[in-house]
């Protein structure tokens, strides 16, 4: 089965019943039929909820998933950062030549390249009190980077999303060679996942 990932606002726009909810129930319906192979990141537990806040323990994140129909997907465990990860949702990497950090630099330098990869760097760069609490604008970013680092690494397959940055043309070239697939909006990704289950079924068949 084909592999899909589903990012942070797959899961608010279920939430919210937008416009792109009722193509992710799609997609939902297609990994209860076992047609595709569906993910959600846990480092989608450390973005603010709708009232803001965050999650108190990775607990509340499943309970969040769960009451939107995701109870039975895949969770993508992420690289630890101290401030933003879960450590029971994630794993140790090792120094900057260790892969999996490798992974993480160059998909950051895609995505946001005009960001420092290293917070201090950043604090340096903009003059912040490192002791202060994490800034959003580099925390945001690092969340986006462990969504689609998380996706490579478990395999790519098909990243489901609207936001603009991951769907920046030059940007997602750049992403598809490093293994992330194929990078589409929730309308795209029910077609082509469609014509992928079918693609295999009939494979299956002959």
């Amino acid at each position: 089965m084909t592999n899909a990932t589903l990012d942070t606002n797959c899961i608010i726009d279920l939430e919210n019943n937008a416009k792109a909810a009722r193509y992710i129930r799609t997609l939902i319906r297609m990994h209860e039929d076992r047609r595709i192979n569906l993910r959600v990141v846990a480092i989608s537990a450390s973005e603010r909820k709708r009232d803001r806040t965050y999650a108190a323990n990775f607990s509340e994140f499943k309970e969040r998933i769960a009451a939107i129909g995701l109870g039975n997907v895949e969770i993508l465990r992420s690289i630890a950062h101290f401030d933003i990860t879960y450590f029971d949702w994630c794993i140790l990497a090792g120094d900057e030549n260790d892969p999996m950090m490798e992974l993480e630099r160059r998909v950051h330098e895609i995505l946001f390249p005009e960001i420092q990869f290293s917070y201090t760097e950043f604090c340096k760069k903009n003059g912040i009190d490192i002791n202060s609490a994490l800034d959003p604008r580099w925390r945001n970013a690092k969340c986006d980077v462990l969504a689609m680092w998380s996706h490579i690494y478990y395999g790519g397959g098909v990243f489901v999303t609207r936001d603009s940055n991951f769907l920046e043309p030059t940007k997602k070239s750049l992403l598809v060679t490093l293994g992330a697939g194929e990078i589409v909006e929730p309308n795209e990704a029910v077609t082509r996942l469609a014509e992928m289950a079918s693609e295999q079924d009939f494979n299956r068949l002959h």
